[in-house]
């Protein structure tokens, strides 16, 4: 028979006096009047030294969670995709908090930042668009980014950009943050908007079911609502977005102007 799998068998020790202990994290049984035999861990992978794990690994792995549910992000989680010891992070990062501050200024270091041309409301209409792709390809970074409001120097370099954009058609001051502000509003919020038609059109046609919805009211109590129903079926469309991102960016070339 064989004892906890440890590969010793009864013919080897007799069942009397056994005793158990582990050192360097193998467990190996000891029995009096027999030689114990090491528990087999050639299977198991060895972690990581922690000389062997750099902070930038570290992110990427970070990240690679993070696209599976940010709920699902832990100092643990990490290290594990990693095959490292947790403490290896913590070597760089001393709380997950830190952890996610340079997980989303590194996302936010990746917004193209154009350099400026002799048309500051074209340039941030560009602005707009960057940074609003970079929101797309990383969805799990938009309820972070409102906890963690200036995670990193990259955060501070976006904002110092679209400021100079907002200087160029003098906008200062008050205005110039409640600009910038409107348009990270306008992204963040359209993201979760067409993110929630999309995870519905998984499941069902939502085209199609809004104009039924629609064809189902009284025309004289909603004929406006009626007259736009093609439109309404289209929400969160790229085309609505740059619909709106023009009336964003025209009433703030509106306050350069006055």
């Amino acid at each position: 028979m064989k004892f906890l799998g440890l590969g010793v068998s009864s013919s080897q020790c007799s069942s009397s006096g056994l005793v158990y202990g582990v050192r360097d994290r193998q467990r190996t049984m000891y029995a009096k009047g027999c030689q114990a035999m090491p528990e087999n861990r050639s299977s198991a992978r060895p972690r990581r030294s922690r000389s062997s794990v750099s902070a930038d690994e570290i992110l990427l792995a970070a990240e690679e969670v993070a696209r599976g549910g940010f709920d699902a992000l832990t100092m643990r989680a990490v290290a594990l995709r990693m095959e490292a010891s947790p403490m290896a992070l913590y070597r760089y990062f001393a709380t997950k908090d830190e952890l996610i501050d340079a997980m989303l200024d590194r996302v936010l270091g990746r917004v193209t930042l154009r350099p400026a041309t002799d048309d500051w409301l074209a340039d941030l209409t560009a602005f707009a668009f960057d940074h609003r792709q970079v929101v797309v390809q990383h969805p799990w970074a938009i309820v972070p980014l409102f906890t963690h409001s200036n995670p990193g120097i990259n955060g501070s370099i976006l904002g110092e950009h679209a400021l100079g954009i907002l200087a160029r058609g003098d906008v200062h001051g008050a205005a110039a943050v409640a600009g910038f502000s409107t348009i990270l509003a306008l992204n963040y919020g359209w993201f979760a908007f067409s993110a929630a038609r999309d995870a519905r059109r998984a499941q069902i046609d939502p085209e199609a079911t809004l104009a039924a919805d629609l064809a189902r009211l009284p025309p004289d109590r909603f004929p406006l609502t009626i007259s736009v129903a093609e439109y309404l079926s289209q929400y969160g469309s790229e085309e609505q977005y740059g619909m709106a991102l023009q009336r964003v960016v025209s009433g703030i070339g509106v306050a350069g102007d006055s």
